[in-house]
């Protein structure tokens, strides 16, 4: 039914006023209450749209000056110089991490290959050549398999001119030896984060109030409840941990943690991503309540500093960490860290979800325009992005039809490097939630297969944004019980 509007009315109590002379007066007539209260409904609706209006012309401003903000912040990965040395302890260099195709980041002149023994043998038999540029070869024996490493000149540093001067046999087992990064906001950055993680783009990039409403005996601050209390075994690969810190209970054997470095030539460690991701995990005192209490965390440290703030890894230390990784016997591998694409990744994945090991993923801190990163982007891997207390979508999270589920990972207090506690936000701050979701899951069901392990998760999250499994909340919210 059309709105009647105070125009229309108007011409309506004209029609009904009988003609009279000048200056009689006429009382007017009474509306009809249906009409009455089509009227007031009209206004009513009109008013909301305009608080609409307005509501969404503050949040377009609010995003103009976050985006405004964050582009005049120093940025220390785009800083990254084209080359950066990577030295040993004693000053000399290992290798140039360095600039490559489409902005991405790998060992300078490196190139890896992973294949079987036999497939080994069989190149060298059509490319013998190819030796000569061989610096390693690594035996990865709980995924089958050997990572081969070489060093090719400058005339031959492409995958198109390795193709062409050693073998078309090198495709399906060749990669660059790429760079990974942790995906934790670095302290640079800090206030943009801090502002933009309570604004959302649109409505639809934030929980209705009806959500908040519901989650809000869920979503709790650190102190909240673990998420089991069975003992836990976890692996994960990150930076180095501080092992001595004091909100890290291994002194009281509430935590045991077994390291391995899997830096090459006596590279010095980072500890910065790491510590933080140990104490979602497991910190405990005045401040911080873990989410596993019995845990036992195998650490493969993988990451050196490029800089002060930021962190890489190198492709063939992520794989001998997940292999490692897998002859401890852990199902359950929390990997706060992402790159590009590759054959050799994507290989070594599809191995693992084969032996049921499931690798939990941050989906990445590029923004809401960015590419997909991996390993989270793999359909084998769970991928994690990050919401605040509010849940409101972290603002630098990747987005896509990849991202599976979403957990607290802004303005998250948790262990710091220099023995400190303090807040870090990001992809990687979230990931380790839904890591030790699934660690309880297969603790108290052993034989949960992956894809029960996502049907429970669905069953069990709190959907957020659209309904249903949307590109920014996946699923919905894992949290603590």
């Amino acid at each position: 039914m059309r709105t009647v509007t105070a125009y229309s009315l108007a011409l309506l109590s004209l029609t009904l006023v009988p003609l009279m002379s000048f200056g009689q007066l006429l009382p007017v007539p009474t509306l009809p209450s249906a009409v009455i209260d089509k009227l007031d409904q009209s206004v009513s609706r009109n008013a909301e749209r305009l608080q609409a209006l307005k509501q969404q012309r503050l949040l377009n401003q609010q995003l103009q000056q976050t985006l405004t903000l964050k582009a005049t912040l120093l940025d220390p990965l785009l800083q990254l110089p084209a080359v950066v040395p990577v030295l040993n302890s004693a000053g000399l260099l290992v290798w140039n991490d360095i600039e490559v195709e489409n902005g991405l980041r790998a060992v300078e002149r490196e190139w890896l290959l992973l294949l079987s023994i036999a497939q080994w043998q069989q190149l060298l038999t059509t490319t013998p050549e190819l030796e000569i540029y061989v610096q390693s070869r690594t035996e990865l024996a709980m995924l089958g398999l050997q990572l081969v490493k070489i060093q090719v000149p400058v005339e031959l540093d492409s995958v198109d001119a390795l193709r062409k001067t050693l073998s078309t046999l090198l495709a399906p087992y060749l990669s660059r030896n790429y760079i990974y990064q942790p995906q934790a906001a670095n302290q640079a950055s800090t206030v943009t984060d801090v502002q933009a993680s309570t604004e959302t783009a649109t409505q639809a990039g934030r929980a209705t109030t009806d959500q908040i409403t519901a989650v809000q005996q869920v979503v709790k601050s650190e102190t909240a409840a673990a998420m089991c209390d069975n003992p836990i075994r976890l692996g994960m690969i990150d930076t180095a941990i501080v092992a001595d810190h004091k909100a890290l209970p291994i002194a009281k054997k509430r935590l045991a943690l077994i390291q391995r470095n899997f830096l090459a030539s006596d590279i010095p460690s980072s500890y910065s991503h790491g510590t933080a991701v140990a104490g979602v995990l497991a910190g405990n005192n005045d401040q911080l309540k873990p989410l596993l209490p019995s845990l036992t965390l195998y650490s493969a440290g993988a990451f050196y500093a490029q800089n002060t703030y930021q962190q890489g890894a190198t492709l063939d230390s992520i794989l001998q960490a997940l292999n490692w990784l897998v002859g401890q016997q852990v199902r359950v591998i929390n990997m706060s860290l992402t790159g590009p694409d590759n054959p050799i990744l994507q290989e070594v994945v599809s191995r693992l979800s084969k032996t049921q090991t499931i690798l939990v993923a941050a989906a990445g801190n590029g923004g809401p325009a960015a590419k997909p990163l991996y390993p989270a982007a793999y359909s084998d891997v769970i991928a994690v992005t990050a919401v605040d207390k509010q849940l409101g979508l972290y603002r630098w999270a990747n987005q896509g039809d990849y991202i599976d589920f979403a957990a607290q990972g802004v303005k998250v207090l948790t262990t710091r490097a220099d023995g400190s506690v303090g807040i870090e936000s990001g992809t990687s701050m979230a990931t380790p939630v839904v890591s030790a979701k699934v660690a309880c899951m297969l603790a108290a069901t052993p034989e949960l297969l992956l894809d029960q392990v996502l049907l429970q998760l669905q069953q069990q999250v709190i959907d957020l944004g659209a309904q249903g499994k949307d590109p920014q909340f996946g699923y919905g919210l894992v949290s603590r019980p």
